[in-house]
């Protein structure tokens, strides 16, 4: 600005042209029209282009870097703090600086020629402004940040329409070499990236493919366990099968001879009733009897005896008679019990034999597979 004013009071035209990438770095030189001609003066850097505006951007458009005229008379005074400024910069300064000058307020002074390399090495965000340039296809130089307009100022107004601006209204600023540089390193990355991701997806084809043998593996082994199961389990129905049908055929055998049990011990019933029945019979006759006898014993007994030994071989054969019955009967009682007795223990000796618990056994594990 002030050597834009120092133009002006000259009564020259001149403006103030600021450009750069705002994410990163930013500029600004004064440009003066002498002799028809737009010459670039950058007080920054003490640079003057030996070209005039329109050229220096259609150089850089062609991908050219302009050299401009550097100033080696004029240094500037650095001032650095030591607690913040980096140790590669602190490293520059103390090899190329003219000198240092007696520090103040803790504060080190240089006394350095101030060009582009000094700004280089000085400004910590160099490194991100020359990754834009190169991301936009341009070299490692920091002209070609002109461009990118941001102002332009004519002494009233600041433009910040590349379309209205001064000098640049209706330019065409883009470089298709940069574009096609841009589109390359683009594809580049995309390549690069592409191929990362081909390498990961390889791995993970191998790690699917491995995984994939490993389930067929797996799958074979459980194949052949079920096969092995399979055979298993048509023995084991196979032997349930056949263990049925002696249970069955037992069962049968056991029904039959339960069945004969309860006829036989319902006709011993049957006779145990008769007999109790003829035996009541006999004790009411031989009650009678007794009766009789004793209402005519008195008038009898005198010419009775013989009648009293026949009644006393009666009364013997009844007596023999009746406990003939009674043993008969107590041993239909008997062998009822014997036989239910029987049924019992084979009952018994069924549920606890082993075909019952290898049935029972079978049963289970054949509801524990099918619910599997």
């Amino acid at each position: 600005m002030a050597l834009w004013r120092a133009f002006t009071k000259k009564g020259f035209r001149a403006w103030c042209y600021e450009f750069g990438l705002a994410s990163s770095v930013t500029h600004t030189v004064t440009i003066v029209e002498a002799d028809g001609i737009l010459r670039i003066h950058d007080g920054f850097f003490n640079l003057t282009y030996p070209l005039g505006f329109h050229e220096v951007l259609d150089a850089l458009r062609d991908g050219r870097p302009v050299a401009a005229k550097t100033e080696t008379r004029d240094r500037k005074i650095y001032i650095m703090d030591p607690g913040f400024e980096p140790e590669a910069a602190v490293r520059w300064l103390e090899a190329n600086a003219d000198r240092e000058l007696v520090p103040v307020d803790g504060l080190r002074r240089f006394e350095v020629l101030w060009n582009v390399e000094a700004f280089t090495r000085m400004f910590a965000g160099i490194e991100t402004a020359h990754q834009d340039l190169e991301e936009r296809g341009y070299p490692r130089d920091l002209s070609f940040l002109m461009l990118h307009p941001i102002a332009m100022f004519d002494g009233e107004k600041s433009y910040r329409d590349p379309d209205t601006m001064p000098l640049l209204s209706g330019r065409d600023l883009d470089s298709p070499l940069a574009t096609l540089r841009a589109t390359s390193r683009r594809a580049s990355s995309e390549l690069a990236s592409e191929r990362e991701r081909g390498v990961e997806k390889d791995a993970e084809i191998a790690r699917l493919v491995g995984e994939r043998d490993a389930v067929k593996s797996s799958l074979a082994e459980a194949s052949a366990e079920a096969r092995r199961l399979g055979g298993q389990v048509v023995q084991l129905r196979a032997a349930l099968d056949d263990e049925t049908r002696r249970f069955a055929d037992e069962q049968e055998t056991l029904s039959q001879t339960l069945t004969a049990g309860k006829t036989q011990a319902d006709a011993s019933e049957a006779d145990i009733a008769a007999l109790r029945a003829e035996l009541t019979q006999v004790r009411a006759e031989w009650e009678a009897e007794r009766r009789a006898w004793e209402c005519a014993s008195a008038s009898l007994q005198a010419a009775a005896g013989s009648w009293i030994e026949q009644s006393s071989d009666a009364l013997q054969r009844a007596r023999r008679e009746r406990e003939v019955a009674v043993g008969e009967r107590e041993q239909a009682v008997a062998d009822r019990d014997r036989i239910q007795a029987e049924l019992a223990a084979r009952i018994d000796a069924w549920e606890n034999s082993p075909w019952h618990k290898l049935r029972a056994f079978c049963t289970r594990a054949l509801g524990k597979w099918a619910q599997k």
